[in-house]
């Protein structure tokens, strides 16, 4: 049995840090081991510097517009993932990520079905992602879920020479 804990950054500020690290550790020797891409490089930034950043614009991951979860397990965090508005109407499902040791126990099927609920909370009529060409075990996951394929959106925040190598999904309410 796993919880899902809404974040609360005065509560879990080092947690989400490692996590954010972690997650974006394991994209960079992704992308490194399957397609050469040097990411710190091509982004001007280090990983911890990366996760700063994003710390300071996590606003919209948060209520009224959205909802950050991390995922404990015998008081050891496993896992996160989030939901925030990126318009009227339309959601985002960001930082899904169960840490390799814990893959494959369906914490990841229950977190998406956590954060569907809250979309239709948030009474958004459509929700997005983006994913990476090699998170095939995600990408069937999206796909049970009534996700489907669809071209780059506006707001997504992937940089230009992830492109080649990412898919954009979206499902209808």
């Amino acid at each position: 049995m796993v919880d899902f804990i809404p974040i609360n950054l005065e509560l879990h500020k080092s947690h989400l840090i490692n996590l954010n690290i972690e997650y974006l550790t394991w994209i960079v020797n992704e992308m490194r081991q399957r397609y050469n891409i040097d990411l710190e490089l091509q982004m001007g930034v280090n990983i911890r510097e990366y996760t700063t950043k994003f710390l300071e614009e996590l606003s919209s991951y948060l209520p009224p517009d959205g909802i950050y979860y991390m995922i404990q397990k015998n008081n050891s965090i496993i896992g996160m993932g989030a939901l925030r508005k990126i318009k009227n109407g339309i959601g985002e499902i960001k930082r899904m990520y169960i840490k390799p040791k814990y893959r494959g126990n369906g914490y990841g099927k229950e977190l998406l079905a956590l954060l569907l609920k809250k979309v239709k909370e948030f009474r958004f009529s459509s929700v997005r992602l983006d994913t990476g060409e090699f998170m095939t075990t995600a990408h069937r996951v999206y796909r049970l879920k009534g996700f489907q394929e669809r071209e780059q959106y506006i707001e997504s925040e992937v940089p230009t020479f992830f492109l080649p190598h990412w898919l954009f999904m979206e499902k209808f309410i």
